[in-house]
Order: C-alpha cells, then structure tokens, then sequence
C-alpha cells in the first residue's frame, strides 16, 4: 500500500478472520480524511461493516457519521434479488401472454437468481461516477473467488442465449432483456483487469494455512487477468510483548513465514502489528489507516529476526471428560450423530472441526469429517489429499475425510439431469436443456445436492461439518428448508413429480428433521472473544432459530493462558478477553468451552489431539 490513491477501486481479501474488514474501513477512514469522496461496500453475506463502524449501515449508501467524504453500504443479496425479479418482469407484462410471463417467474425462482442479482448490483459500483475511491470489503477468499469470475461465465452465457434471437432463454431470465446486463458485465471485467483502475489487496496473517490459500488466489487472479495485486500482512506479534518461552516461540514461527512471503509470495507487501485492544469506532481505525497508509511499514525494509528458543515444557494440563459434552458428540439411542461447526471466517472453525472428528474417531466411532468450505484447508491440517470420494485420515483408524468439490459436483449433476430428460424429449430440446445446464448457478444447485447426499448417508456413527463462513452456511442450511417444494430446477425438466423428485423430497424431509433434532445434531459456533465475532453469530444463531435449528455449544478459541501474562501488552488482550467471555455467558446460554492459544499451529494429528484434549478431556 502507498500514501496517495493510485487507482479507483480498491478490494480487499482474504482468508477469514485476516482483518478484511478492519483493513478496508481503516483505509476508506483514510482516504476520506484526506479528502477524497469514499464509498465501502461490503459483498460479504454476513458483513461486520455496521459492528467496526458503530451505526447502523444497511442497503442504501448512508455517510458514516462524525466524518466528511465517507459513504457506506451493505449489499443484501435478498433485496437485491427482489429488485432484479420486479426488474426484469415488469417490461414484460402486457407485452407477453400470462403463460409465458408465468414461466419467466419460474425460472426467476432458480437458486441462481440471488447470485446474479448480487452480482449485478455489485457490479454497478465498478463504474460508479460520484465517488473519487470506491472499497470493497469482500466476503473470504473462495467466495470472493467465484464473485470475480462470474463477469466472464454470465457475458458468455448470455451472449450464447441471444444468438436463438428473441426466443434465447437462460435460467435468469430471456437473453434480450440481458443486454444491457452484459454490457455492465464486459464493463466490469475491463475495470478488474486495468491496473489503473484497480488494485486487488489481499490480507493475510504469518500463519501456513492463510499462506496457502494467498498463494493459491494469486494464481487464480492472475489467471484472469487481474495482475495489480498487493498484500498487507497482518497481526504481527510486537517484539516487546514476547517476553516468554511460549510467546517468543509463537515469534519466532511468524518471523519464518515472514521470510516465506518475502520469498515466496513476491508482492508489495505492507506489515500490521497484533493491537493489544479491538480495533472498533472510528478514532481506533483512523489510527490503523495511519499506519496502514501514512507511515507504513513494508515488509521489503522488514528485518527478519530468528532465535534459538530454550525448550522450557510447554504442556497444558488437560481436564477430564464432561458427560454433558460428550453427550452433544456421540451417537444417541442408535441414531447418527450429525455435529456443524459455523462460525465467521478465520475464528478456527477448520481446526476445531478435525480435532473434534479425530476426538470422537479415537473413542471407536465411525467418522466422516466433511468440509462445504470452497476454501477449505482439511488436506493443509491433516497431510493428505482430499477429494469428495471419503479418504481414510491416515492407514488405519475410524476417521474418514471428504470435500464437496463444486465443479465436479455439477459435472455429475448435467449427466444426471440429461440422462432424465433424454427419456422424455426429443434431441432438440434436450439440445436446449444441456446449453440451460451450462449457466453458471449449475454450481450452487449441484453443491447443494450434494451437502444433501452427504447428510442423508448411513454409512457413519458420526459425521463432522466443518463450514464455509457464516453467511453462506446459512445459506447452505436454509436450503433444504425453502426448496423442500422446489425440486431439481423446473424450468430444465417439468413441473411432474419424477420418481428421482419423490426421493429428493424423502432426503429433504429427512435432512431437515435430522438438523431440527437436538439428539441427533449438535450446531456449535465457534468464536473468539471479542466483538464482531459474537455479534456474527448471535445473529446467525438467531437466523437458525428460525428454521427450527437450536445452537447446542460454543467454542471460544484463542484464549490466552495465564501462565503467559508476563507484559502489559498480554495483560491488556487478557482483559478484552476475559470482557467478551462474560458477555458470551450472559448471552448464549449454552456450554462454552474454551480453547487456549497453543504454542504450535493446529496442523498434524498430533498437535490436533493436544487441542481436541483440551477441549473435551482426556
């Protein structure tokens, strides 16, 4: 990052839990301050905008009070979809038959829709006249991902659909009425990929998982052609604050993989210490833009200091067994144990997940660990491949691993659909129902088919979701609950019952009760204390109530150990903590359980067993 804005738009990405959020806003804070019209947006589902900011923000751009220049707004997918439906409907009343206008709405009701409605809508601010910055504040980086490639996908569909002239139909809509949609796209692309309009940061903390996912996000920007790429390296240990074994040994690792993206990731790269208090309101993120944008620190003038550390014993003391927590994580009465790990991105739900799974596998219980996370780093934690064939965690043992890989997904859920129509149409149409089948929100249905699948198997004593971040969980689960009725995508095959709808209507109706059954399914929420995390998820867990799904348990991690508090820096992130349990207890009257910060990642089984003993007893 430099001082001065050097291009229009600016996104900022990453790994859950990086500081994306805080990031953006101290930047937009900066940029304002310094007297430049500035307007944030947030595409994340689940947006913490309003908590950083303090007010209230929403789906209109409001101005962010007690500041000049700084504009905000929160894109809500569900209004946005509203708006796209009554858009693209209305021309056509009165101009069409009732029978024709009645199919269009069908198709409107596609799972798809949401997506390029939000999509659409995003892409508005990418030629936004009236403001001199425009940030972006993006959900985690596999989501992010797929929001920047969807510009080409639609372009290319929608020009494919219109080439049958008035009759091209695709799954959002008739193809004339897109016209104007594809401009907008092409526009958009143009706009990513000019490095003088746009700069992509991507934030990330010294640790090997969000390493990883940088690297691999990298390759795939640049495989669009989006090459202006920056990095902000974020919460950095203060060399002052490491005063003992167990922090100057957490130092040390970061100091490493500070080298490791020095050498390896090879982009400008601007470094952001670990603050001893919450980032939260407006004066403590101008002061994060000040050191972000006036008086950076830049990882190419950064001197790397690696110590020997004197091995002192590091071991934890572990608690026993809790039989009301051991009830929430084996097998009731004969029944499959189903266990949901959600939470905002980057609070550990991945870690936690597998040390539960190899906690309970351990015990003698058959497990699956399966990931919904489309930037998942099961394979990263336990040292082997996954796929979404489950894959025996190591040569022997009760644990199993799987993901749902997205393309592969709806490569399968084509041949399926085809193989159905063929029975019943002729070669033109099921001609056009394949071209249907190339739309880009095949995806989400087939991914989505398969988080079913998965759930209705009878295979496993136990089987452990690690999920993607908050707002495309809920998505994910609200699913079987909305389209219980809604089978398969209509406009593709028929609105009759086939016999492969009567058996998705069975597994709907058994998902949703086995999600609904607090002795069959455990839903946990992991967070760390403080803020925005717990804000998340008491609305998420407020949403879940609403499709009868209870929180059953709450995992708070990264708790300091107070065998550490040896400075007044550790002291003071101690207190914040020791603040934001109290409120957790007064708010979620479920058990906590707390997770320390361990002196190692959480990668191996090894180290994953030191957790899943602190968590639940030895």
């Amino acid at each position: 990052m430099v001082s001065k804005t050097r291009t229009k738009f600016h996104f900022f990405s990453g790994k859950g839990g990086v500081g994306k959020t805080t990031m953006a806003a101290a930047s937009a804070m900066h940029y304002a301050a310094s007297g430049k019209k500035t307007l944030i947006i947030t595409t994340d589902p689940a947006s913490n905008l309003a908590d950083v900011f303090e007010q209230k923000i929403g789906y209109s751009v409001v101005p962010i009070s007690g500041t000049n220049n700084l504009f905000a707004m929160e894109l809500d997918p569900d209004k946005a979809t509203a708006e796209y439906r009554e858009r693209t409907i209305a021309p056509l009343k009165g101009l069409i038959p009732e029978e024709s206008l009645a199919v269009v709405d069908e198709q409107l009701n596609s799972p798809c829709t949401a997506e390029i409605a939000a999509f659409e809508r995003f892409t508005d601010f990418l030629q936004e006249p009236d403001y001199d910055v425009v940030i972006f504040d993006t959900a985690p980086t596999g989501h992010t991902l797929r929001l920047l490639e969807l510009p080409g996908e639609w372009s290319a569909v929608i020009e494919n659909a219109a080439k049958d002239g008035s009759a091209g139909q695709t799954c959002i809509g008739p193809a004339t009425a897109l016209a104007e949609s594809k401009e907008k796209f092409d526009r958009a692309i143009n706009a990513m990929r000019d490095p003088k309009q746009t700069t992509f940061i991507f934030v990330l903390r010294p640790e090997a998982t969000a390493i990883y996912e940088t690297q691999r996000s990298i390759s795939e920007l640049t495989k669009l052609g989006i090459v202006s790429q920056e990095l902000i390296v974020n919460g950095i240990y203060p060399k002052g604050a490491c005063d003992n074994t167990f922090m100057l040994h957490r130092f040390c690792k970061q100091q490493e993989y500070l080298r490791q993206i020095k050498i390896n990731l090879a982009l400008p790269a601007t470094l952001m210490q670990l603050e001893a208090n919450e980032v939260k309101g407006k004066v403590s993120l101008q002061a994060i833009g000040n050191k972000l944008l006036a008086n950076p620190v830049k990882l190419a003038d950064f001197s790397i200091q690696i110590s020997e550390i004197a091995q002192e014993s590091l071991t934890q003391n572990y608690r026993p067994v809790n039989p009301a927590i051991e009830k929430l994580l084996i097998p009731n009465n004969g029944h499959r144990r189903t266990i949901f790990f959600a939470g905002k991105g980057g609070v550990g739900k991945t870690s936690v997940a597998g040390a539960t799974a190899l906690w309970i596998a351990r015990r003698g219980y058959h497990t699956l660990l399966l990931t919904t996370d489309p930037a998942s780093h099961l394979a990263q934690i336990l040292g082997q491949p996954i796929s979404e064939k489950p894959a025996r965690v190591g040569k022997k043992g009760n644990l199993w691993m799987a993901c749902i890989d997205g393309p592969q997904a709806a490569k399968e859920y084509k041949a399926k659909v085809i193989a159905e129509v063929s029975q019943k149409y002729d070669a033109k149409r099921v001609a056009a129902i394949a071209e249907e089948l190339n739309s880009p929100c095949t995806e989400e249905m087939a991914t989505f088919e398969k988080f079913i699948e998965f759930a209705s198997l009878k295979d496993y004593e136990v089987i452990v979701f690690d999920t993607a971040p908050t707002g495309h969980t809920l998505r994910l689960l609200k699913l079987p609950v909305e389209w219980s009725k809604q089978l398969e995508i209509k406009i593709y095959t028929t609105t009759e019952d086939t016999e492969m709808d009567k058996i998705t209507k069975q597994h709907f109706k058994e998902v949703i009760e086995m999600m609904q059954d607090a002795d069959r399914t455990t839903f946990s929420f992991v967070m760390y204390p403080e803020n925005t995390p717990i804000e998340e998820a008491s609305r998420a867990m407020k949403e879940l109530k609403t499709i009868g799904i209870s929180t059953n348990m709450i995992v708070a991690n990264l708790i300091l150990p107070h065998n550490i508090l040896t400075n007044d820096y550790l002291r003071q992130r101690k207190s914040m903590q020791e603040k934001y349990l109290g409120q957790m207890r007064e708010r979620f009257k479920v058990p906590i359980i707390q997770l320390p910060l361990l002196v190692d990642d959480l990668i191996g089984e090894e180290n994953l067993m030191q957790a899943a003993f602190l968590l639940y007893g030895k």
